[in-house]
């Protein structure tokens, strides 16, 4: 994976892989995230309970930021999601280093809110359970693509 233009030893243009390789926009993808970015926003202001919130939060984050990345990147689905995972064991890792308080973040801010305060191990597993139903989706939608090209 290389964003920089890059060519070889070839002189066709088939051997040329640049930045356009890797980027593009997916309506469909788009709305998805959209979607799963507004019940996001309802969990986190009206729901108070010790599952929803918590955990299904914790699962449909992980779907929405794989949506957003795949509405405007191409990468394979197991590169995006890995992508995916990185970036939510990252942010969990932070509250983990307490790096929120560390950087000054205020309390109930939107990027306290965002970043998290408190590192849980079963947030990683809700985090792997969301990029496993990806998976599941991009299966499902590669068969139905793949079904209607046969046909």
């Amino acid at each position: 994976m290389r964003w920089t233009k890059m060519t070889a030893d070839k002189s066709d243009n088939k051997s040329k892989i640049t930045i356009n390789s890797y980027i593009r926009f997916c309506r469909a993808k788009a709305l998805a995230s959209l979607s799963l970015l507004v019940g996001l926003i309802y969990i986190a202001l009206y729901v108070r309970d010790t599952l929803i919130r918590p955990v299904l939060g914790d699962v449909l984050v992980v779907i929405w930021l794989y949506f957003l990345l795949s509405s405007f990147l191409r990468f394979r689905t197991r590169t995006l999601i890995f992508i995916t995972l990185l970036i939510a064991f990252s942010v969990e890792f932070a509250q983990y280093l307490k790096l929120p308080k560390l950087l000054g973040i205020e309390p109930g801010t939107a990027l306290s809110t965002i970043l998290g305060a408190t590192f849980d191990w079963l947030d990683l597993v809700a985090y792997i359970t969301g990029a496993v139903i990806c998976l599941v989706i991009e299966w499902i939608l590669h068969r139905r693509a793949t079904a209607k090209i046969a046909h």
